[in-house]
């Protein structure tokens, strides 16, 4: 068997939350991309990251190598990116030593046993693989396509009935669980407070308090999350607070989220259609009638924002009022109430970070902090 390695490219499909995060701890449905694999190849021993996150990632994984200096022998390369479904992941499997699958343009995956030096995986393209002598297969469904997919996946991959408990949950009295559509897992030192209704399938990660809340099915919530209002079809990762009274729909949320008392988040337009995501400049069509919002890590919306049908908010951003565009990384975005788009100055971001995760008593570590700031160069040109 070769080593698996994975390797995430500048900018991939599941931008802005590959921004701030490797693309393998992104959840695709009901796990992460790095689960999916490891369950269906095994585990990679390496990944390549793009080098605003190499400090950040070495200073949290202790199960992979972060941007090993050499690789030898037999060799997977995979795009985290992958769809890490069965189908995909066996062809994976069946590659030969030399050969490699593009997709739509991009590397989805390479078997070789060498590279020249300095070789970057992260900026690679099909025409340099071939001028290294190996031989492109080539496949156009491999690749996910848009972060929209994270959220279509919430329809499969949780089966069964009932209710499963882990070590010290906390139930008041008047809690209702309905399994009629699914399962619900809650994991341990979960506290679920009175007058909260959860119907599955749904994963509750440990840790989290759910405030009253109506939690619709179809539905991840992370760990160490603060939960209130209706949330539903959507992926909230953990530490991530949506305390409050308000609607969370067809949405994905990164960590180190807050959402103040009101916001809603839209998932259905008013003409039933296919609602559009607007990627590298190009509106696409996502074919999916109910989407909600993509927001991501360390991003801020005010009480009684709302926002449209497929918007995106970008790292570290705060948004006021009505969101009726996508948000690039670290700005105040508050057109609808007459303060325009301006910086969010990093010394600001981090600040606010660092206070955060203070509140979970957590510290900002240096690695964190240097990634927060080489996010904040990079994307210097979204904010013109």
């Amino acid at each position: 068997m070769p080593d698996l390695v994975l390797f995430q490219t500048e900018r991939d499909a599941l931008y802005p939350f590959s921004l701030s995060r490797a693309t393998y701890s992104i959840y695709y449905g009901y796990r992460t991309i790095l689960s999916m694999i490891r369950h269906g190849l095994g585990s990679p021993f390496a990944a390549i990251l793009p080098k605003r996150l190499v400090s950040y990632y070495r200073e949290r994984e202790r199960n992979l190598v972060i941007n090993p200096d050499k690789l030898t022998g037999d060799t997977l390369l995979i795009n985290s990116a992958i769809r890490p479904l069965p189908g995909v992941l066996q062809r994976l499997n069946e590659l030969k030593n030399g050969q490699f699958i593009a997709c739509n343009g991009n590397i989805a995956a390479a078997r070789l046993s060498s590279l020249p030096e300095n070789s970057d995986f992260t900026v690679l393209t099909p025409n340099t693989l071939k001028s290294y002598g190996l031989e492109m297969l080539q496949a156009n469904d491999m690749m996910i396509q848009g972060p929209w997919e994270l959220i279509g996946q919430l329809r499969s991959g949780l089966e069964g009935k009932g209710v499963i408990y882990g070590t010290s949950v906390q139930t008041e009295e008047y809690v209702h669980f309905d399994t009629s559509t699914g399962p619900i897992l809650i994991a341990d030192n979960v506290r679920i407070e009175a007058f909260s209704r959860i119907q599955g399938p749904a994963i509750i990660g440990k840790n989290t308090v759910l405030h009253s809340a109506r939690v619709n099915g179809y539905t991840l919530i992370g760990e160490n999350c603060r939960i209130g209002g209706e949330v539903e079809f959507s992926i909230i990762s953990s530490y991530s607070n949506k305390a409050h009274f308000g609607y969370i729909g067809h949405s994905y949320v990164g960590e180190w989220v807050n959402m103040g008392a009101g916001s809603v988040t839209s998932d259905l337009k008013n003409s039933y259609g296919n609602v559009r995501v607007t990627m590298q400049g190009k509106s696409l069509d996502t074919g999916m009638v109910k989407l909600g919002s993509f927001i991501s890590d360390y991003a801020k919306i005010s009480i009684n924002a709302m926002l449209y049908a497929g918007k995106k908010v970008g790292t570290a951003s705060h948004v006021h009022g009505l969101l009726d565009g996508d948000a690039p990384a670290f700005v105040i975005y508050g057109k609808s109430l007459g303060m325009g788009v301006a910086e969010l100055a990093i010394e600001r971001a981090v600040e606010i970070a660092r206070r955060m995760k203070s509140r979970r008593n957590l510290e900002l570590s240096k690695g964190e902090e240097d990634m927060l700031r080489a996010c904040f160069e990079e994307t210097k040109g979204e904010r013109i």
